[in-house]
């Protein structure tokens, strides 16, 4: 039987992910192993936002 389901690890070196609250949201760049590279919280206006996609980019 065919995988039904592709680990992340087996196709991305890191992950980008997000944790989402009202008034801020804090993004966390993480290896294959789980460990955190690099982490950000901005504010959840459009500054916030666009300061979330460059450390995404730039991830």
């Amino acid at each position: 039987m065919a995988r039904i389901v592709e680990r992340v690890a087996d196709r991305c070196d890191v992950v980008v992910g997000v944790d989402t609250h009202t008034d801020t949201h804090t993004a966390a760049v993480v290896d294959r192993l789980g460990g955190v590279l690099a982490q950000v919280t901005v504010s959840t206006d459009p500054d916030g936002l666009s300061q979330l996609l460059a450390f995404a980019v730039e991830h």
